[in-house]
């Protein structure tokens, strides 16, 4: 009587096995439903500005992210129309339309674009920083003192010229303390050696003067407002951008003095004798007001209308304060985003207890 009923349960068992076997089998997964397939890959480019001025100065910053909104601009190609860039900053001289993309592991990104307009004409003359290092020992000197001295009588009053008398030990009462410093600085192996704007050594020609005229536009302008209180001169010097640049850019201010006569040793030049003893000396660098290589100027105070101002006081004592003058210039310093260091944007002059306005 017994044995059907093992049987029937036997058999219940086994159904019953079979039942949560499949049922296990649905729910673990079982292959049956694949995993979704990972994100597609992708890269987007982003500029902090879609607009800027084509003045050569304004920049755009670039952005490269992948799918996962990680920034990887470091690692990323960044082009400009199919020609690659060497940073992820842009600037232009050329009003138009730019067009930006990157490249990375084999991706692509969409285009984005920059739209560059015309800054227009500077409301700023350009001036010239003219620094002439010489000597009233050096016989070859007055073939450029004279021929400079010419050139800004004759209707180039812009052409600024530093006289910078060297070198120290040598036969000369108006050598300049830093000289040498300076010297080193600019190579400057001979006399007389002059270098334009600090950006280049004169060729002697006067039509390289020229050409620094016509060829740039100044991106800012500089004024001066000066009182006297014996032969202390306070100075205020104001700079207006004309530009928006976060490039480091310093304030010099040099204290020069004119009309000094003192013989100067001439080797034929201008058929003049040896010594001419009557030579004026002009333009003789005589202190520092601000570090020799500039004061650093606020990178917020660098926007186009902005004026950025110094308040200096500079001792003139042992000079002749009625030929003392100011002149002060503009440089850019390091960290320049590949523009070239030390080199003059822009420049003023002004007599001591004089103003000047932007010009």
């Amino acid at each position: 009587m017994r044995k059907p009923v093992l049987l029937s349960a036997v058999i219940f068992l086994t159904i019953i096995t079979a039942f949560q076997a499949c049922s296990k089998s649905r729910t673990s997964g079982g292959g049956s439903t694949p995993p979704p397939p990972p994100p597609a890959k992708s890269l987007t480019v982003s500029l902090d500005k879609t607009q800027i001025f084509g003045d050569g100065w304004e920049t755009v910053t670039i952005t490269v992210k992948d799918e996962s909104n990680n920034d990887v601009t470091s690692s990323s190609s960044i082009y400009i129309g199919n020609v690659a860039l060497s940073t992820n900053y842009f600037f232009a001289n050329v009003p138009g339309s730019y067009k930006f993309k990157a490249t990375r592991s084999g991706i692509t990104s969409p285009e984005v674009t920059l739209t560059v307009t015309d800054p227009g004409p500077s409301p700023f003359a350009q001036k010239l920083i003219v620094e002439d290092y010489t000597g009233a020992w050096c016989g070859h000197c007055p073939r450029v003192g004279i021929k400079l001295d010419n050139y800004v009588a004759n209707g180039h009053p812009n052409c600024l010229v530093i006289a910078n008398h060297g070198p120290a030990g040598s036969a000369d009462p108006f050598i300049f303390s830093n000289h040498g410093t300076l010297a080193n600085t600019f190579a400057v192996t001979g006399y007389p050696s002059v270098w334009i704007d600090r950006d280049f050594k004169w060729n002697e020609d006067l039509a390289q003067l020229d050409a620094q005229f016509t060829n740039r536009r100044p991106p800012l302008g500089i004024g001066f407002q000066t009182s006297l209180s014996g032969n202390m001169i306070t100075a205020k010097v104001r700079v207006k951008f004309d530009v928006t640049t976060a490039v480091n850019l310093k304030l010099v201010v040099y204290l020069l003095e004119d009309g000094q006569v003192y013989p100067q040793v001439n080797y034929n030049y201008y058929n003049l004798p040896n010594p001419i003893q009557n030579y004026v000396h002009n333009g003789i660098l005589r202190r520092t007001a601000t570090d020799l290589f500039g004061d650093d100027i606020p990178a917020a105070s660098q926007t186009k209308g902005t004026i950025y101002e110094k308040t200096l006081l500079v001792d003139a004592t042992g000079f002749n304060i009625s030929n003392c003058r100011l002149v002060a210039f503009v440089v850019q310093g390091p960290n320049n985003q590949n523009r070239k260091e030390k080199v003059v944007l822009n420049a003023q002059t002004v007599r001591a207890g004089e103003n000047k306005d932007f010009d």
